[in-house]
């Protein structure tokens, strides 16, 4: 009832949205045309960027995030940055857990500011000053291409005023970790996607920038292969799909256009193996050069394992061979204290501290079956497993709060850092925690994100209500996928940020009029002058 309803929902709206020429009319005869044109039916023309513009939209964005910047100097740290760091240092084993190539990154801006400063924490410093000027630079970028396209100066204040004014994008964008440089990938990347076709594009910039892009989406988040595998499949379908509808409908009797008229789109086919090829030389040869540990293997089964264990303790149909099977990896008997269907972590440490995950590792085909056979006979305890651990990201409400910034900003840490304020107080540093776990504990009662899922899908609605392009969601969706095959928690705000950040320019190439529409556009105005 509650998916009838809500599409029912969206139904109403597409229809409202896509009739708002009709609507406009109308309420245009009720009032004054002149003002009503000028008010609420402007020709919306795409404008000519210039590099102030975009430097502009970036010195705003950077500023905005300085205070967080000053007031937690040198960085926020959390415990993954802490392992990363270790491993720079040679104090821990290399491991590409977190992703090495992340950790690459951090090595090179730590070791210049450490050779700049003499200090651990002017090298965090140093690093998270660039790490907090990527992030302004990609919000920047958004809302350049926004300006670019013509969009409405009202919309445009509001996209501007959604990513200086919200604490979150601050806060993470001083937060040292992988999410900021992974979800500016992912922008870029879904902005290439939508803005490119590489089978019409002239030169090599469009190819170049679209290797990069997809590369980088790979190499910054375990999940990333799978987000940049399905978006690029996606749209080599579309285009090939496009290509044969378009290529049956012309005629072309001249044998050598035939030849011309391919329906495969070569050149993405090949930007995107060439992707791939780089991707597995890096996580096999040069990984194994480097001496990189891979992720251990319970890392990845989240979700196979939550399946079973749910089964297990619900009391679901398990044969005596299934429970000696399982037994052989999880300590079952600690299952009542340890076990947690909505965060894997806990269960996952048991299992690396006392359970034998090798033994996975070493037997994959009979552990598949044994998740094959469970599942067929125990199918709505799988579901339900499946629903707790994934429910954060699709369901508008959920029993627990998503995590943004937590009640601390530097943990405890080896390298002797500790918050020093620049400019502020101590006492404006307690404000400022204040007032921002009194705005998660407001975000938290009006946004989800479920709620991102399902602005998502009314956008996807309205797209396809249009028939308009909707590659630029493609990659979210891929994103959305992920988390509902491996995610280890079931409400993480920052495995889900990037879909959030994208939103303003997301909405723009949704409901923002394409170089079709503001032809149509132009000339309605033009004949409603002529009429005046």
């Amino acid at each position: 009832m509650w998916a009838l309803i809500s599409y029912g929902v969206l139904f109403i709206l597409c229809l409202l949205i896509s009739r708002k020429d009709s609507v406009l009319s109308y309420l245009r005869g009720k009032l004054h045309r002149n003002y009503m044109t000028a008010a609420y039916a402007p020709v919306q023309k795409k404008r000519q960027g210039r590099w102030y513009v975009l430097i502009g939209f970036f010195a705003v964005c950077l500023l905005s995030y300085l205070p967080y910047y000053l007031m937690y100097y040198p960085t926020w740290f959390n415990n993954d940055a802490i392992w990363q760091l270790e491993q720079i240092l040679g104090w821990k084993a290399r491991s590409n857990h977190h992703p090495y190539f992340h950790t690459l990154i951090m090595q090179v801006f730590v070791t210049i500011g450490y050779q700049l400063s003499g200090t651990y924490t002017g090298a965090v410093a140093f690093y998270t000053f660039w790490q907090m000027a990527l992030v302004a630079f990609t919000f920047a970028f958004c809302l350049y291409v926004l300006y670019k396209r013509g969009t409405r100066l009202w919309w445009l204040a509001l996209a501007l005023a959604f990513y200086i004014a919200l604490p979150v994008h601050g806060m993470l964008s001083i937060c040292m970790g992988k999410d900021a440089f992974f979800v500016s990938a992912l922008v870029f990347f879904a902005w290439m996607s939508h803005t490119f076709d590489l089978e019409k594009e002239k030169g090599y910039t469009q190819w170049i920038l679209y290797f990069l892009t997809g590369l980088l989406v790979c190499l910054l988040r375990s999940n990333g292969i799978l987000i940049f595998a399905g978006t690029a499949f996606v749209g080599i379908i579309c285009k090939w799909c496009r290509a044969r509808v378009r290529n049956r409908s012309q005629e072309a009797p001249d044998p050598a256009k035939k030849a011309q008229a391919r329906n495969v789109p070569v050149r993405s086919v090949l930007c995107a193996a060439a992707v791939l090829v780089c991707y597995l030389l890096y996580q096999g040869p040069v990984l194994k050069a480097l001496q990189v540990e891979p992720p251990d293997t319970i890392e990845g089964l989240t979700m196979p394992t939550q399946h079973l264990l749910c089964a297990y303790m619900r009391g679901g149909s398990l044969t005596e061979e299934d429970v000696a099977m399982m037994e052989q990896v999880v300590p079952l008997e600690k299952m009542e204290e340890y076990y947690n269907p909505y965060l894997f972590d806990v269960t996952k440490n048991l299992i690396r501290e006392e359970g034998n995950q090798d033994v996975i590792a070493e037997n994959k085909w009979e552990y598949f079956k044994l998740w094959l056979r469970v599942g067929l006979r125990n199918p709505m305890l799988y579901l339900e497993g499946e629903v707790r651990q994934t429910a954060g990201y699709w369901a508008y409400r959920v029993p627990h709060y998503q995590y943004l910034y937590s009640e601390y900003f530097m943990v405890d840490n080896p390298f002797g850092i500790v918050n020093e304020r620049k400019v502020f107080t101590y006492d404006d540093s307690l404000a400022m925690g204040e007032y921002l776990m009194k705005f998660q504990d407001l975000f938290n009662k009006v946004w989800s994100l479920g709620l991102n899922t399902w602005v998502m899908l009314f956008g996807l609605v309205y797209l396809a209500w249009q028939k308009k392009s909707a590659l630029c969601y493609v990659p979210f969706i891929m994103l959305l996928l992920s988390l509902l095959l491996a995610t280890p928690v079931y409400n993480e705000f920052r495995y889900a940020y990037g879909l959030f950040a994208a939103f303003p320019l997301l909405f723009g190439f949704t409901f923002g009029s394409g170089d079709e529409e503001r032809t149509a556009q132009k000339r309605d105005g033009d004949e409603d002058e002529k009429m005046g």
